[in-house]
């Protein structure tokens, strides 16, 4: 490892109800690096951390780290951010998997530039990206999901994994990535002149029926 340059991370500190933090470590898509990796071992091992966790969201946490020592850590990682990127799952797409239709990376940068963009809203927005229909990213019950076919792109909104659980509203089938991308944009529209303080899309959806995000649609 004495070769490998140690990467920066960008990490969100978190307060647990013990009185110690987690890192929230602001990882794209669920993915490391080698220089990440060492970054991560070399602080772990001089502040004698023993907790790095896989979140649900393909991010990790650096978990039990005492109050007095917050900063240090964070200083050894990286940079401080007070809100970490918004949530995407992303399976591994056609491209290694063999049940995969499309590939998944590259459209899930866009998704998630495109939900940076068009921000801010009235709540959070999570996607979900899955290259066939098996969704291993979750696509059918996240704010936003996609999933590949053969010919194409199915589109969803307004999903939820919530106690309210269920599928999102279907805006487009068998669409092409940047008909994908369009069809998102204009649902976000939706939601940010919809939705109420503190509502997810699929509450929004929920409330005023599909057959008005439909109707936005057209």
């Amino acid at each position: 490892m004495d070769n490998i340059i140690s990467e920066s991370l960008s990490v969100m500190p978190v307060k647990r109800k013990n009185g110690t933090y987690a890192l929230r470590l602001c990882v794209n898509q669920g993915q490391l690096t080698v220089g990440m990796l060492k970054n991560l071992t070399e602080t772990m091992a001089e502040f004698n951390l023993t907790s790095l966790r896989a979140t649900t969201g393909q991010r990790m946490n650096l978990e039990g780290i005492p109050e007095d020592k917050l900063d240090a850590v964070v200083a050894s990682l990286g940079v401080a951010v007070k809100k970490a990127p918004p949530g995407m799952s992303v399976c591994t797409g056609g491209g290694i998997c063999i049940y995969g239709k499309q590939e998944t990376r590259a459209i899930a940068d866009k998704v998630l530039d495109l939900v940076k963009k068009n921000g801010p809203y009235p709540h959070k927005v999570k996607s979900g990206v899955s290259g066939c229909k098996i969704a291993c990213g979750y696509s059918f019950v996240r704010d936003i999901g996609l999933i590949g076919g053969p010919k194409g792109w199915d589109v969803y909104f307004g999903g939820a994994a919530t106690r309210n659980a269920g599928v999102g509203v279907q805006l487009g089938k068998n669409v092409t990535e940047d008909e994908a991308l369009a069809i998102i944009t204009k649902a976000l529209g939706f939601y940010r002149e919809s939705a109420r303080k503190h509502e997810r899309p699929s509450g929004t959806v929920n409330r005023l029926g599909k057959e008005a995000l439909l109707d936005y649609m057209k």
